[in-house]
């Protein structure tokens, strides 16, 4: 198997070598100014009356090639030192769908996008979004996984008017990684628009139907000369301090207030190349995580990355055959780097095609025993080599050392792009580990092998996996193993011509899946059918019958679920969610059952400051035995906004969780300049019903009243310096 691997990335190589290039692709030469724009969102600057406008946009959501119905023009324009564009939206200013969020937070808004390809090797796009009040969201997208937790450093503007609204954009070239050859610096770029209550996108240059909207390989070429060699230099000094307290056998014990400074660096070796280092730095999760039910997990639950740190070159990191749920879902999950000491990395581009990352931490254990080493050595490299269109071939490894027992993972990626519409990709990845000193290391590997097909009126997929029994990830996130898996996939869509109703998906996947341990066969058919309709609203039924092996059992756990979420106006979203089940209760010596899973979401922007949100989540489990309740389970989560300005809000998050019945709160004033020039002061506490019975503290139904279990406080603050 491994040379017949082997054989096929030599294929793929000298495919790539063979493929055309895109030099027929749209090019544009933006306009050079020697008179910036003032980024205040109005097109009153001369920047603008001189540059190129761009007004074709057409639809590729719901359906492709029509008009948007309301005009859009985009305007570019650059200096030594920046890019600027800029958006002329027209629309009646009582329709538009805005508010005054938090950065990040405007998916549901309107908003205009610069969809840019730094590199322009097809391989990775920057979205910069900003809705009509100026507010921005940025995103990393590979073609395997839009990623929403990076941060650049950019400015922008919004203004509405009696003709719709205006969007200006300023993007430091020293806050992209981007290619330099002699005086020419090229970039790709698609421009693109969202009308919320349409449930519309269009974008210039025109999307291809063939393509099904894979914006990578249709970006307009921007060309520009005269760029200043800046070094990028940012240093960000930041301080922590935190006070607590908690109930411990029986008595209220204070933690001490903690003092914790910490700084991290950035240099840029190239135009396309950086080092980062940080010292003892600060990895509070502002944002906390929101709670998932998970009474009955078959693997552990999976949480993303939002740590400033670890963003940069974290799209090098998505693999060939990625974005699942199961099996091998990420190589590199870095949130398995929980309290590091140190950390470094090199993230970029050498030459025209080869990307890098590398990063080193040195990370402290929280596991107790008797360590002689406290810490963990985790290493991670990665390095691709991009070819025409967004092919590419790449090879990885990591590692995580402590105590002299170690877990290695090293292994060979690549995807070829057949004709517009199809591709092929695969991977393999071999685990070598080593638990206890004196024993003999283990070997086992992980594979994958498919095919993608993607139009206008079609998509579908065909996919091997094979995953070793004792395949191990201590650096990855990997959920069942042991398994070979083959899968097919389609979605055809079907279009209308209506007010309301605008396209009808259905997904049909069919699963044949051997499971090693005991060669018992499970299967899966499943089938969706979505009917998209304006106001970005749908509603969608699906049925799943599926087998499923747990502890040499085969289990039946067939699956009917019902979804319905829409806007019922510019202020007001909801999203419900029911779905019955035949259930495995994972837990030794296993059984059957069944229950529902019920979710009910209501999103409420009150004004354009103001934003409520409440989400209900319940879960049960009946024997099918005897018919009896193993648990039952409810998460109440109230989240309030209130943005002062685009810089300052003030949060405060309830939550009521039914298991062991507790509630907490967590309470955040927050004020952000720039990303990385920041202030955050909070404070949190969780209440339950538990007291102390000589021994332990135990769970009493019988209490009147919750009882302080828990509360802290934080305050923390960072300045982002850069070198002009």
């Amino acid at each position: 198997m491994r040379k017949i691997l082997f054989l096929a990335i030599i294929i793929l190589i000298s495919g790539n070598l063979l493929g055309a290039g895109n030099s027929g692709d749209p090019k544009i030469q933006p306009v050079r100014t020697d008179t910036p724009p003032i980024i205040d969102g109005k097109l009153d600057d001369a920047a603008w009356s001189q540059s190129i406008e761009v007004s074709e946009f057409k639809t590729f959501r719901p359906d492709y090639g029509k008009d948007l119905g309301k005009k859009t023009i985009g305007y570019m324009a650059y200096d030594a030192e920046n890019i600027y564009f800029a958006f002329k939206c027209y629309d009646d200013p009582n329709l538009i769908k805005t508010s005054i969020a938090a950065r990040d937070k405007i998916e549901e808004d309107d908003w205009v996008c610069v969809n840019l390809d730094s590199y322009n090797d097809n391989q990775t796009l920057n979205g910069f979004y900003v809705n009509p009040n100026g507010i921005q969201r940025d995103t990393r997208y590979t073609g395997f996984r839009d990623d929403p937790g990076v941060d650049f450093v950019w400015y922008s503007a919004g203004k509405i008017d009696d003709e719709g609204y205006t969007v200006e954009i300023q993007i430091p070239f020293k806050s992209i990684r981007y290619s330099k050859h002699g005086d020419v610096v090229k970039m790709g770029v698609v421009f693109e628009r969202y009308i919320s209550r349409f449930s519309s996108n269009a974008t210039y240059p025109e999307m291809d139907p063939d393509l099904g909207g894979n914006f990578l390989i249709q970006t307009m070429e921007l060309e520009f000369t005269g760029i200043k060699n800046n070094m990028v230099v940012e240093v960000l000094p930041s301080v922590t301090y935190s006070w607590g307290e908690t109930h411990e056998g029986g008595e209220t014990v204070v933690r001490p207030g903690k003092f914790d400074p910490g700084i991290t660096a950035k240099v840029g070796i190239t135009s396309d190349l950086v080092f980062d280092l940080t010292v003892n730095p600060d990895f509070s999760q502002v944002e906390s995580d929101v709670s998932q039910i998970d009474d009955n997990q078959r693997f552990p639950v999976f949480y993303p990355e939002r740590r400033p740190f670890f963003q940069e070159g974290s799209e090098n990191f998505s693999f060939a055959g990625s974005g699942r749920r199961e099996g091998v879902v990420s190589i590199v999950n870095t949130r398995s780097i929980v309290n590091p000491l140190v950390a470094a990395k090199v993230t970029g581009k050498i030459g025209k095609s080869n990307r890098i990352s590398a990063l080193y931490a040195k990370d402290e254990l929280i596991q107790e025993g008797g360590y002689t080493d406290p810490y963990a050595e985790v290493g991670v490299l990665r390095y691709r080599r991009s070819f025409s269109s967004d092919n590419y071939v790449g090879v990885f490894g990591t590692t995580r050392w402590a105590n002299n027992a170690y877990n290695n993972v090293y292994g060979v990626d690549g995807q070829y792009r057949l004709n517009k519409q199809s591709k092929v990709y695969a991977n393999f990845m071999q685990a070598n580990d080593l638990d206890t000193v004196g024993m003999e290391p283990t070997f086992d590997n992980v594979w994958t092998a498919g095919y993608d097909f993607s139009s206008r009126r079609l998509s579908f997929n065909a996919t091997v996996n094979n995953y070793a029994e004792n395949f191990r990830s201590d650096v990855g996130y990997i959920t069942r193993m042991g398994v070979t898996r083959f899968n097919l996939f389609a979605r055809p869509s079907v279009y209308f011509e209506h007010p309301v109703f605008q396209r009808l998906d259905s997904w049909i996947s069919l699963t044949q899946m051997l499971d090693h341990p005991t060669d018992l066969w499970e299967n899966s058919y499943f089938m969706n059918l979505r009917l998209n309709m304006v106001r970005n609203s749908n509603v969608s039924f699906s049925a799943n019958s599926k087998r499923e092996i747990f502890e040499a059992q085969r289990y039946n756990v067939n699956n009917y679920r019902f979804q319905a979420e829409g806007q019922v106006n510019k202020r007001l979203n909801l999203n419900f969610e029911y779905s019955w089940a035949n259930k495995i209760r994972y837990v030794e010596n296993s059984y059957s059952g069944y229950g529902k899973d019920v979710s009910l979401e209501v999103k409420w922007q009150v004004n354009d400051n103001f934003n409520t949100e409440l989400r209900n989540t319940f879960s049960d489990f009946y024997r099918d035995s005897d018919q009896g309740l193993d648990y039952d389970r409810l998460i109440i989560r109230s989240r309030n906004t209130y943005q002062v300005n685009k810089y300052l809000f003030i949060r405060a998050i309830v939550e009521y969780d039914s298991r062991f019945p507790k509630i907490t709160s967590d309470f955040l004033a927050s004020f952000t300049l720039i990303p990385g020039t920041v202030m955050h002061i909070g404070y949190g506490f969780l209440k339950n019903r538990y007291e102390w019975n000589g021994t332990d503290a135990i769970y009493e139904s019988t209490l009147d009243q919750y009882e302080t279990f828990s509360r802290g406080l934080f305050f923390k603050a960072s300045y982002l310096w850069r070198k002009k």
